[in-house]
């Protein structure tokens, strides 16, 4: 039995692996925020990875309290100047008609996956290789689970938006 001020047993629904939350943790100090995606989850700890990509292990009798947080929204992705779109396409080895779109509202409702690839660069999703820059994450035409796959990994590194290339992108792009 968790005791009465576990505030991570409190939160309802229960917490689980993926979702982000900003946590309130008690320190030598002061309280802190740790902002982030749930990695890891037992009686003793929340692991909380954040989006420079550290790890906090924080134990559950130092969380004093925690809330879930969207997907951050950024910037409007359809005013983005369109020779930093080219050249994140040619970087990421993508090309065709642009398509762009939030991150935020490609994921909003979604059940966030337990766990993404590993940090860094590029990731494949299926078929399709992704390029995580800054804000952006870019990739060619793919379904739309694939496009959903590289969002999440690339927002637990801080990318806001998302360019897909080719003949098609998922419902609520914009074509630039």
């Amino acid at each position: 039995m968790q005791p009465s001020d576990d505030v991570v047993a409190a939160l309802s629904p229960a917490l689980a692996l993926g979702e982000r939350v900003s946590l309130l943790v008690a320190g030598e100090q002061g309280p802190a925020e740790v902002l982030g995606f749930v990695t890891s989850l037992d009686a003793a700890a929340v692991g909380v990875i954040d989006r420079r990509g550290l790890e906090h292990v924080v134990p559950r009798e130092r969380v004093r309290a925690i809330r879930r947080v969207a997907v951050a929204l950024g910037r409007r992705p359809e005013s983005a100047p369109r020779d930093l779109l080219d050249d994140l396409a040619d970087r990421a080895g993508a090309s065709g008609d642009c398509w762009v779109g939030r991150i935020s509202t490609l994921l909003k409702g979604r059940t966030p996956p337990v766990s993404v690839p590993p940090w860094g660069e590029w990731a494949t999703f299926g078929d399709a290789r992704a390029r995580f820059e800054g804000e952006w994450v870019t990739l060619p035409s793919a379904p739309e689970d694939v496009v959903v796959a590289a969002a999440w990994w690339a927002t637990r590194m801080g990318a806001r938006s998302v360019q897909v290339r080719g003949d098609s992108a998922p419902e609520g792009f914009t074509r630039v």
